[in-house]
């Protein structure tokens, strides 16, 4: 007897392509979804980070002010004015800081600078950071004893962001002219160069 080897025909070899290419653009297609459902994760991780740095940067700006913050209720949101406080970051020792929302994609900026009003003038220099779009709520609360201080955020798809500041400085902040001439009258040391 002879030994018959059995090959592939045609149509069983045209049949294991079409499978192979069927299985293949399964494959492809959960792995374009995969993609995109890491793409649409990352980016509302994002968003929610950046939000809750705008949320320290707030606590932070109303720790380390004095007592002078107003709160100015327009339309919806509140306008918040820190008229003095040691925490800046654009590396200011003292900083005036305005948070208020622009009526653009309800935009919530936060404005930093030395001496300014709103709105500002041509010749008046601050900065000017843009901390979320699409805002909700911005709403900010002070007690009547002006030591604590109620924050609430919320950006359209996320979840509300609430804190309260408590125990505010007791004494303001003095802004006193000879200190700043005693500073430009010191060496590089801090020793006064007018010492007798």
């Amino acid at each position: 007897m002879k030994n018959k080897k059995r090959a592939f025909t045609l149509v069983e070899v045209l049949i294991s392509i079409t499978l192979l290419s069927l299985v293949l653009m399964a494959l492809y297609k959960s792995a374009d979804i995969l993609r995109h459902s890491n793409l649409h994760l990352f980016k509302h991780l994002e968003k929610s980070t950046h939000t809750l740095k705008g949320s320290k940067t707030l606590y932070m700006d109303l720790m380390h002010s004095d007592h002078n913050v107003s709160i100015k209720t327009e339309e919806k949101f509140h306008r918040l004015i820190i008229n003095h406080t040691t925490h800046s970051i654009h590396g200011l020792a003292q900083a005036k800081v305005v948070w208020l929302v622009y009526k653009e994609n309800n935009t919530l900026l936060r404005i930093e600078g030395g001496k300014y009003s709103i709105p500002l003038k041509s010749e008046e220099r601050v900065e000017i950071d843009v901390i979320a779009k699409n805002l909700e709520l911005f709403k900010i609360y002070k007690s009547k004893k002006k030591n604590k201080v109620l924050a609430m955020i919320k950006i359209k798809g996320q979840e509300p962001q609430l804190f309260m500041t408590q125990n505010l400085p007791l004494k303001p902040i003095k802004h006193n002219e000879n200190n700043e001439n005693n500073a430009s009258n010191k060496n590089p040391l801090g020793i006064p160069n007018n010492i007798n």
